[in-house]
């Protein structure tokens, strides 16, 4: 069930003080004269929601359908709670989080911020100089083949386009065009022998390196790794490193920071085979970059009750690593009707090592197309997520969910991995 980490938590998200959810969605205020804090849920355009107050409270469903505005009580004084909402798509993906007051005063989502046009986009490439060309709109990238590239899969939308020329692998110049629109499938040329300008900036650089250890090469386990270029809203790719076996490094251009903007940032991303993996947030990019990996996620056991609607078990959520911020366990399976993707703080976790997935069936609303099935395997993925306090839960959330996190952001994560036979 290996899953980029963005793929796998597409819909969390907390900005600021409030829990903000994007990719999935009446109701009114509350009353203060009510015993409890009332919590601000917003969520559109999903199939149906639901809310917990407390760890062990009853769930109760808050729309059956659309959009969902009003503020549920929390009485636990623990500030505990939880929101269940499932969006459609392909399969269906019920969302659980579990978080506390202190966290999410208010919890924001909406469903369907999926793709809205896939863009083929392709090219000339002059001034190679003998060389190659790594192109990249946004996250999409190409390699040039002869003079020529193409790129089949850019999501229509604002990016910034970087090439980066190669020589023997090693980066020597930069085309870079901020803020480019892709409406539809187009011809976009690059030439690296063309001047510097105000609209397209071409560049020289030197070369930094991004090395890797930790790799259990006795487990056949590999590593990749990205570098961005990021900016509030947007990201591109500088450096797209081959696959990083037993420590080898990947190559990235050092852009001068005289091109830079206000608020831009380099993001270095490395993930395993194993789904281990690190995102680091740096300001400026040095000669060489060096990351050990996470230790291996191995304790939890899992285990599925044995009648009735399935409940996943997870047992021994122990890391060796701190401060754990949260766990992302996710269920799915090819023959399964529907995935589920829940996320649990730790503040919510307390003091326990354990966690058994809710019972939403029984629930007004609730429809059957949802709940997973015997007879069929579950794929299970618990993954770890930690990150020093100084990085706020804001960031660490909205970078789940797929946003640009802020310099000095630093995430580590493992995942333990298991199919069920229920």
């Amino acid at each position: 069930m290996q899953k980029n980490l963005y793929g796998a938590i597409g819909v969390l998200g907390v900005l600021g003080a409030a829990f903000w959810l994007t990719g999935c969605g009446g109701g009114g205020g509350g009353n203060n004269t009510l015993p409890g804090t009332p919590v601000q849920v917003n969520v559109q355009n999903a199939q149906w929601v639901a809310f917990q107050d407390g760890a062990n409270g009853a769930w109760q469903t808050l729309a059956g359908a659309g959009n969902f505005s009003g503020a549920p009580r929390v009485t636990a004084p623990d500030g505990r709670y939880s929101v269940a909402f499932v969006c459609s798509g392909p399969k269906p993906t019920v969302h659980v989080v579990h978080t506390t007051l202190g966290e999410a005063p208010q919890f924001n989502a909406t469903c369907g911020g999926g793709v809205s046009g896939i863009a083929i986009v392709n090219g000339s490439v002059q001034g190679l100089n003998g060389g190659q060309a790594l192109v990249a709109i946004g996250e999409s990238t190409g390699l040039s083949s002869g003079n020529t590239y193409t790129i089949p899969n850019v999501r229509v939308g604002i990016h910034d386009v970087i090439a980066v020329r190669l020589a023997s692998g090693v980066p020597n110049r930069v085309w870079l065009q901020r803020g480019r629109q892709f409406t539809a499938s187009t011809t976009y040329n690059i030439d690296f022998n063309q001047a510097d300008g105000s609209i397209v900036r071409v560049f020289d650089v030197s070369s930094g390196t991004v090395s890797v250890s930790g790799i259990d090469t006795g487990a056949n386990e590999s590593a990749t790794a990205q570098v961005f270029l990021q900016s509030a809203v947007r990201g591109s790719i500088v450096g797209l490193g081959a696959t990083i076996i037993d420590g080898a490094v990947m190559r990235y251009p050092i852009i001068p920071s005289s091109i830079l903007t206000a608020g831009e940032s380099f993001r270095v991303k490395i993930v395993t085979s194993e789904a281990r993996g690190i995102e680091a947030v740096t300001t400026t990019l040095p000669n060489s970059l060096s990351y050990t990996l996470p230790a291996p996620f191995t304790s939890p056991s899992f285990s599925v009750n044995s009648t009735g609607t399935i409940v996943v078990n997870a047992i021994g959520l122990s890391y060796t690593e701190t401060p754990v911020r949260g766990y992302l366990l996710e269920l799915s399976g090819s023959e399964q009707p529907a995935r589920y993707q829940i996320l649990i703080s730790s503040s919510w976790l307390g003091n326990g090592n354990s966690y058994s997935t809710p019972v939403l069936s029984s629930l007004a609303g609730w429809d059957a197309d949802w709940t997973l099935v015997r007879g069929q395997s579950l794929d299970v993925g618990l993954r770890v997520l930690v990150a020093p306090d100084s990085v706020p839960t804001g960031a660490l959330w909205t970078t789940l969910q797929g946003s640009n996190p802020p310099a000095g952001f630093q995430l580590r994560y493992a995942t333990r991995r298991q199919t069920l036979n229920p």
